[in-house]
């Protein structure tokens, strides 16, 4: 038939045959049908390669975003763990600061000389102030910053408190003090030295001189009894202070003296204002000490360590 299309159908069993006709506007939509179908098809393998590749990327950015919140929350956590060290470093900081200004008071040391003063071991003195001549190398205090390491000196340092406490009596009457709260160079050390009256002779100093304006302030650097309260003619007006244990201190050369035989002393209290009585060549103090009646030197009681 005209614009009518046959199709025929025949079973592989040999089967009757059959045949459908299909028109020309038949066959039109059959073919646009397919095309659609093919469209739909493509569209859809399209659409779901696009989920596929869009799943996969966010799968990876929530694998990132994750990662991320894991991250910020170990950051949290360590940020917690350094503010509560740091609070601890702070707490810990002021106690030793505490400390130090309680051990400063037992041992009579000046807050102000005391920067020095370290658990460290190295050397300190009792005055940042003396000088043997010549001018002591200074070196900056270390910058402590490990908790552990400032845990460990708190530690350190409470140890020496309570050693401390417990010696307060000791410490008192052990003349680890200087005499004078002024800056003065040495003028004369204990030993053997050259006639300072002349001559080319030698003499035995048997304490130190410390050169300083006509009445300054001299301080006891111990407690203990007044056993001399005196004029002579050496020494000029002279204070003996008997300490205990067989220690004395010898103040000489003065120009007034504070206190008299047999008054309790304490250590760092003010008991004369130096001078140049006696046989003296200048306004100085000289400073002496004996131990079970023989003399040292006296500057061996203020150059210390803290183990000491």
């Amino acid at each position: 038939m005209k614009n009518k299309y046959t199709f025929l159908m025949i079973p592989p069993d040999h089967g009757p045959t059959k045949q459908f006709q299909v028109t020309h506007k038949g066959k039109q939509l059959i073919i646009s049908g397919i095309c659609t179908l093919s469209l739909l098809f493509v569209g859809m393998f399209s659409f779901n390669l696009y989920l596929s590749k869009t799943v996969d990327s966010q799968e990876a950015q929530l694998a990132a975003i994750e990662e991320l919140k894991q991250e910020n929350l170990a950051k949290d956590q360590e940020i917690a763990q350094l503010k509560a060290q740091s609070q601890q470093v702070v707490k810990d900081m002021a106690t030793m600061q505490e400390l130090e200004l309680r051990l400063t008071s037992i041992l009579k040391i000046d807050p102000a000389e005391s920067s020095t003063f370290s658990t460290t071991g190295n050397t300190l003195s009792a005055s940042s102030t003396i000088s043997r001549g010549a001018p002591a190398p200074t070196t900056p205090a270390p910058t402590i910053s490990d908790p552990q390491q400032i845990s460990r000196e708190l530690k350190l340092l409470e140890n020496y408190y309570a050693l401390a406490v417990e010696h307060q009596e000791e410490i008192d009457r052990t003349p680890s003090i200087l005499p004078l709260k002024v800056d003065f160079d040495i003028a004369s050390e204990f030993g053997y030295r050259r006639n300072p009256f002349g001559g080319w002779s030698k003499e035995f100093h048997n304490g130190v001189d410390m050169p300083c304006d006509y009445g300054t302030e001299v301080y006891a650097t111990a407690s203990g009894i007044v056993t001399v309260s005196t004029f002579d003619r050496v020494y000029g007006r002279l204070i003996e202070i008997d300490h205990g244990r067989g220690v004395e201190t010898i103040y000489a050369h003065n120009s007034r003296l504070l206190v008299k035989v047999g008054d309790k002393i304490e250590k760092g209290e003010l008991i004369a204002y130096s001078g140049n009585s006696g046989r003296s060549t200048g306004s100085h103090l000289h400073y002496g000490a004996r131990i079970n009646g023989v003399t040292v030197d006296p500057l061996q009681f203020t150059d210390f360590t803290k183990e000491q």
